[in-house]
């Protein structure tokens, strides 16, 4: 039995004590520690929950938490259960320091593998799609038409994929679309213009910061336009003298 069938057995056999009428101070001292396996159970039920998702989705993870932490909490629960079966009272349970050391070794096989299934996760989204930043792209492209449009497409698929990547998936479609992101961005990265000549991309990217001066307009700059019909498009203008 897996760690989180075990708690789920403690919880019935608590239950099931409660149930036979038990007085009400032994009811009292049961009920509290029916509520500390619950919360128990619904921590580490979630991470299961998660890491069956991700195995589903081909992710190599066991199907249920491992390692010390899980196991210590075994052995200590195997100790509780077999006081409980013996004795069912709540002093089965709380002899000794094995109840602290149950819910402390619980508490770190939940965090251990809410660690492990965000590491997972992230891993599939960078493995999905690992190309270039759009601000690094932004700094590299001559901002051609064609370069802004995708870059503008690029930028928003790209800040999608983090959005995912950042927070857990809740079922099949969070893989589907990761999947569907980077293809999308895959696609727009080979559509980029990066052979423009230096010399046009300085001209451009004045452009773009509001104009560029007459020596950036090289033989080299007007023979890239013409070839773009790009000419009309620009047209020379005086600087205003500063106040």
């Amino acid at each position: 039995m897996t760690l989180l069938e075990r708690i789920e057995d403690l919880k019935r056999r608590a239950q099931d004590q409660l149930g036979r009428q038990a007085g009400r101070d032994e009811a009292g001292k049961l009920q509290p520690l029916l509520k500390e396996a619950n919360a128990l159970s619904q921590g580490l039920g979630t991470e299961v929950t998660q890491m069956h998702l991700l195995r589903d989705q081909g992710l190599p993870l066991p199907d249920a938490p491992a390692g010390p932490n899980a196991g210590g909490a075994l052995t200590t629960l195997d100790r509780l259960l077999k006081r409980f079966a013996e004795k069912r009272r709540a002093e089965g349970l709380t002899r000794g320091q094995d109840w602290t050391r149950f819910k402390e070794s619980t508490q770190a096989a939940r965090i251990q593998a809410t660690t492990a299934l965000d590491q997972a996760w992230r891993s599939f989204v960078t493995g999905a799609y690992s190309g270039d930043k759009p601000a690094d792209l932004e700094r590299s492209l001559a901002p051609t038409d064609v370069n802004k449009e995708r870059l503008s497409r690029y930028r928003a698929a790209y800040e999608e994929l983090i959005r995912l990547a950042n927070r857990r998936p809740t079922g099949r479609e969070d893989f589907d679309r990761v999947r569907e992101l980077a293809r999308q961005l895959k696609e727009l990265h080979q559509g980029f213009d990066f052979g423009v000549p230096e010399g046009v991309k300085q001209f451009l990217q004045a452009i773009a910061k509001g104009g560029a001066d007459l020596d950036l307009l090289t033989d080299e700059v007007r023979a890239w336009l013409q070839q773009q019909g790009s000419t009309g498009r620009y047209q020379i203008v005086a600087k205003r003298s500063a106040p």
